[in-house]
């Protein structure tokens, strides 16, 4: 049996802890969202890297926006040059957008937050003069695509990228600037078209929504009061987001803390993530012992479909194709590394694995009549791939 040279496309995330969001302490009392007061020492500290005069703060930077989860967890693994409260205008944050990701699960999604243009709201509930804050992170550009492939990642379900322009808070006794002090700044909203929109929605639904779903990143709940917490001590004060932690609040918790993304068959529950469950729910999957007998073959699956002429047939899909239809970021940064992987009776194939940051992978093979052949790998198995 010939050994096949498997060309490997490893992700590489480093998970590093998040700044604290005691690190964001402001010593004043609470603010309306449009009259932010003065920086304290301790956000003074979290900028990084000196004051930079305005003018300069889109030199060699890649900025980001953040208005929810990144408010208090900005992305991991990448030190940042500044950090300081920013908002943005025409928008108002609603927790209306579907996670089955991270806060919940296919069928019982949890709820976080985005965007929804401020004139699309009822009146009642406009203001134009409103700025929608959050917090700002500078990079240097030298991370720019690592920390984009990173975010397109995190925000896979539902969120698009977009280019916006930031304000940032007064000094102490100054004004609001009359114009944006960072340009082009890059925001994740998910768009009302997107699967996992479910707004708009009555508060009290959020609420009960909120209080009982749990997903792979942990509870909704703990998501919600995060970000009430972020928000605080940045002094905004949302009322929308205040008034369903309150209610949330007075609601029984959910009896688990966290569920596992991968379900399968039930077999390996838990061994894989998100991006092996939506592999696992494109097409009909069963069992082989594909490898050699030396490293086993539990958790490795084959596309049962292969040989039908099914809607989740596979066999005409390329690996890219596979990965684009279960939602893989086209900016994932793919790392090519060879892989050793005996594979009965098909030694003139050459192999690709796509190997998912949150567990599991995809090894696809394309046979000489031009069939591909697609083997869907749980963690463990993941695992007992022989590295070159």
């Amino acid at each position: 049996m010939r050994t096949l040279i498997v060309q490997a496309l490893l992700i590489h995330i480093i998970l590093q802890s998040a700044v604290p969001t005691s690190a964001l302490i402001v010593n004043s009392a609470l603010l309306p969202a449009r009259t932010m007061g003065s920086e304290s020492t301790a956000l003074k500290g979290l900028r990084g890297g000196g004051d930079l005069p305005v003018a300069d703060m889109n030199k060699d930077m890649l900025w980001v926006f953040g208005y929810g989860s990144l408010i208090w967890k900005p992305p991991e693994g990448f030190q940042f040059a500044r950090a300081c409260p920013g908002g943005i205008q025409g928008f108002t944050r609603r927790m209306w957008q579907g996670s089955t990701d991270h806060r919940g699960v296919p069928g019982n999604p949890g709820l976080v937050a985005t965007l929804i243009r401020t004139s699309d709201l009822p009146e009642d509930e406009q203001d134009a003069n409103e700025l929608c804050w959050g917090m700002c992170y500078g990079y240097p550009a030298e991370l720019r695509e690592e920390v984009v492939a990173y975010l397109d990642y995190r925000e896979k379900d539902g969120y698009d990228q977009c280019v916006v322009d930031v304000y940032l808070q007064p000094e102490e006794g100054g004004a609001m600037s009359e114009t944006p002090d960072i340009r082009g700044v890059l925001l994740y909203v998910a768009q009302t078209d997107n699967p996992q929109y479910l707004g708009p929605l009555d508060s009290e639904k959020v609420a009960q929504q909120i209080a009982l779903t749990v997903g792979p990143s942990g509870t909704n709940r703990e998501y919600l009061f995060k970000m009430a917490e972020g928000l605080r001590q940045i002094k905004v004060h949302d009322s929308h987001v205040f008034g369903i932690e309150q209610r949330v609040r007075e609601l029984p918790a959910a009896a688990v803390s966290k569920v596992s993304a991968f379900v399968g068959d039930g077999r390996y529950a838990g061994d894989g993530g998100w991006m092996l469950q939506k592999l696992w729910d494109c097409a009909p999957w069963q069992e082989e012992n594909v490898f050699c007998e030396q490293d086993g073959g539990p958790g490795c699956y084959s596309d049962a479909a292969s040989s039908s002429t099914t809607d989740t047939n596979l066999c005409s899909l390329s690996t890219s194709q596979v990965l684009a239809k279960i939602g893989w970021p086209k900016s994932m940064a793919l790392t090519h590394t060879d892989i050793q992987v005996p594979l009965h009776n098909h030694d003139s194939a050459v192999a690709a694995a796509a190997i998912f940051p949150d567990g599991g992978g995809l090894l696809s093979y394309e046979e000489k009549s031009g069939v591909f052949r697609h083997l869907l790998l749980t963690q463990s198995a993941v695992l007992r791939l022989p590295r070159s």
